[in-house]
């Protein structure tokens, strides 16, 4: 199993990428003066969503540097489960304070670069770490110690639902 992850790791980073592409892309077709702008009533704005994804990244890459220990499960039991609930559009969730953006200006440049970074950093652990062991230091509701694999595809998922929520946005701009 773990010679199979492995080999799995670079299709893993070619979608993480092109994630990261296609949110960066969509913020850039968003006008700066539009960025900041509440589209609907309840909305963040493209910009706190952006913000939104820059947070979450950095305390996930955070996690998959941290404490970790050998898994006693199947690596990837959880990644279906993962894709299900962040890829059901129809659920709605709360974002954890910690991730939560703040309300107030964001500079377009500086947020699409500052994701670069966040997405840079995050496919270094893919090159650097075994994704099969466990991390410690957190726990996912429900389902408990993840591995950073299935950070990893978290990060995939949550991202892909943010984009189609930006894309989304920017039809109401």
């Amino acid at each position: 199993m773990k010679e199979e992850i492995i080999k799995t790791n670079q299709p893993l980073a070619v979608q993480l990428q092109s994630v990261a592409d296609d949110l960066i892309q969509t913020l850039d077709f968003i006008r700066q003066e539009d960025i900041n702008r509440i589209p609907f009533q309840g909305s963040w704005t493209a910009a706190q969503v952006g913000e939104h994804i820059v947070l979450s990244v950095s305390s996930i890459t955070a996690l998959l540097k941290g404490n970790s220990g050998i898994t006693n499960r199947a690596p990837d039991k959880h990644i279906q489960a993962l894709k299900d609930m962040f890829l059901d559009l129809n659920l709605k969730f709360t974002s954890a304070p910690s991730i939560t953006p703040d309300d107030k200006y964001y500079d377009k440049d500086i947020l699409t670069a500052k994701l670069q970074i966040v997405f840079d950093e995050m496919l270094e652990v893919i090159d650097t770490k075994d994704l099969t062991d466990s991390c410690l230091e957190s726990e996912f509701p429900g389902m408990g110690h993840l591995t950073r694999l299935e950070w990893l595809y978290q990060t995939l998922y949550h991202t892909q639902r943010h984009v189609h929520q930006l894309k989304n946005i920017k039809g109401y701009l």
